[in-house]
């Protein structure tokens, strides 16, 4: 790995060398029109495991180049870790939250991964990760705060600035932080310096806007948002620092309003689990889209969840 500019876990070189691993290994989502929202969509749910965690997952199992591979893991980091790891024949362990979608459980052992539970808080889960690694001698791969998932999840980033070339502003959804950091890596370098980035986590998962407060990383109890792939209890050791230095704002959204945000994306024909749906939310919540004057792409990072909680959620939505 190179070095990160001004100290950063990774730079634009990592991000180009993660692009090069990844080439015919994931797939180049598209860009479509929200047209009744006046919003872009990178469709990362698009991917083959459903989410963008395949790209971060494959650049770190190819970087690596482990004998097998563990994880603590909400669900789709885990789902892509055990996808990256059965392609690369090597076993996979996947630490799941006890309060996990049992979709997500599912689709992990369907892959193969051995499934492992903790309780939810994210320095627990991470516990059991990092004994099984000693015990079983596996290669940990941590869901956000390893730089070659990092720059992975940057290359979403890369094909943002070759496809929607006059941007104006790039919202992501936030959870531990590595989409959003590795998505302003790449942004940076190729987007013009007037381009805004924007992360969103949801508000009972604030733990970003809160360690941007203090100006330090802070730890928050854990959360009890429908959005399971933000419920972090604090920002990345690695990814706050670049979140930092490279993104203009981080804002959050209620519940109610990831699903007011995942009612409008069914409309459009697009299936976004909770934490999917975060951009949407914050882009149509604190009117993104209406103050930047270009271009807004809201990065639709996930579909994995299950058909009857999708359905309750927007049932609940238009009955309220």
């Amino acid at each position: 790995m190179s070095p990160g500019t001004r100290g950063l876990a990774i730079g634009f070189a990592d991000v180009v060398a993660a692009a090069g691993r990844l080439d015919g290994r994931v797939r180049r989502t598209p860009v479509i029109a929200l047209d009744r929202l006046g919003l872009l969509a990178k469709c990362e749910s698009f991917q083959a495991v459903g989410a963008f965690k395949i790209r971060g997952a494959t650049n770190a199992v190819l970087g690596l180049d482990p004998r097998g591979v563990v994880t603590s893991s909400s669900g789709n980091h885990g789902l892509a870790l055990a996808a990256a790891a059965a392609a690369a024949g090597i076993p996979a362990v996947v630490v799941m939250p006890d309060n996990a979608t049992a979709h997500k459980r599912e689709a992990v052992a369907r892959l193969g991964a051995e499934v492992l539970t903790s309780p939810p808080e994210t320095e627990a889960r991470n516990r059991v990760a990092a004994a099984a690694a000693e015990e079983r001698g596996l290669t940990l791969v941590p869901a956000y705060d390893h730089p070659l998932v990092i720059a992975g999840q940057g290359t979403c980033g890369l094909e943002i600035a070759e496809q929607v070339g006059d941007a104006a502003t790039v919202v992501v959804p936030l959870g531990g932080g590595g989409l959003l950091a590795g998505v302003a890596t790449a942004l940076r370098e190729r987007c013009a310096s007037a381009l805004r980035i924007v992360g969103v986590e949801p508000e009972d998962g604030d733990d970003t806007v809160r360690s941007r407060q203090a100006g330090r990383r802070v730890t928050i109890p854990a959360p009890q948002t429908i959005c399971d792939g933000a419920r972090n209890t604090s920002p990345g050791e690695l990814t706050f620092p670049i979140v930092e230095a490279l993104v203009d704002d981080v804002i959050s959204v209620t519940d109610a309003e990831v699903v007011a945000a995942m009612a409008a994306l069914a409309a459009a024909g697009l299936v976004a689990e909770p934490t999917g749906a975060l951009a949407v939310a914050g882009a149509l919540r604190h009117g993104v889209r209406a103050a930047s004057g270009g271009p807004t792409v809201c990065v639709v990072s996930g579909r994995n969840i299950a058909p009857a909680e999708h359905a309750r959620l927007l049932l609940g939505a238009i009955r309220g």
